[in-house]
């Protein structure tokens, strides 16, 4: 196969594994735009129409069930809140959805992500709630004995402050993963990758934000007021909560680090 995807090329069993789902992919016009821990992913042209192709790393890692995050996605895509989606296939663990070009942006908009926090944080869906202590179990039993031990006492300390913090009126659908590049568009008003996505605490949502985008104070500072200024919340308790859930989320992605395979 000769068409080039950055430094990199389509398998030919992936091509034929996508045929259902974009009967022409041999014609199509493959580029790796991503790739990473969790999947890879393409952008796949026939020169008028564009795809996000995502072939998505082993399930035994990540407990992501890919079957309810396609439902979820559709009814986002209903909402006008997500990309519209083209198929998936479980066994082959390939996801194709609408290529959406966005512009480039160098520097983090903390208002767009704000935004972008608050409406999703309205959505009314029906998805699972993120039940932490769970997920942290299953990544310290992708560790040896040795490397979990650290991980345990840390999760004991913040199982009780995570209890201490998870007030009711706080609950809502969350992103939970929300990195600016994944809003996308021209306007940046559809949001991608939602395989994190759950009922949950709104200020766990803000605090992954702020640690999955690398803000400084001065950035997470903006983050806070943008989204107090949106939802009429108090930028005290905005604020506040979102620091508590700093270090549940840095616990979070380190632990997920860790049981990287």
């Amino acid at each position: 196969m000769e068409k080039r995807m950055g430094e990199s090329f389509p398998s030919d069993e992936l091509v034929r594994t996508l045929v259902p789902i974009l009967p022409n992919a041999s014609a199509f016009d493959w580029q790796l735009v991503r790739q990473g821990p969790a999947n890879r992913v393409f952008k796949v042209s026939d020169g008028h129409q564009a795809w996000a192709v995502k072939v998505l790393g082993p399930d035994t890692f990540s407990a992501v069930d890919y079957t309810n995050v396609y439902g979820l996605q559709k009814q986002l895509s209903e909402q006008g809140v997500a990309p519209s989606l083209c198929g998936f296939d479980k066994h082959a663990r390939i996801w194709v959805e609408s290529w959406i070009e966005t512009p480039e942006q160098t520097h983090l908009d903390t208002r767009l992500l704000a935004n972008a926090l608050w409406r999703v944080h309205q959505c009314d869906v029906n998805a699972p709630t993120l039940a932490l202590v769970p997920v942290w179990q299953h990544y310290l039993e992708q560790l040896s004995s040795r490397e979990a031990r650290p991980f345990v006492a840390q999760r004991d300390k913040l199982t009780q402050l995570l209890a201490r913090y998870s007030h009711y009126d706080d609950y809502c659908f969350c992103h939970n993963d929300l990195s600016f590049a994944h809003l996308v568009g021209a306007q940046r008003d559809l949001i991608i990758d939602w395989e994190y996505a759950a009922i949950g605490n709104r200020y766990f949502d803000l605090a992954a934000c702020v640690v999955i985008n690398e803000m400084d104070s001065a950035q997470q500072q903006a983050l806070c007021e943008a989204y107090a200024d949106v939802s009429a919340i108090s930028l005290h308790t905005v604020k506040q909560q979102t620091d508590i859930f700093l270090p549940i989320v840095q616990f979070t992605n380190d632990l997920w680090m860790a049981a990287l395979p």
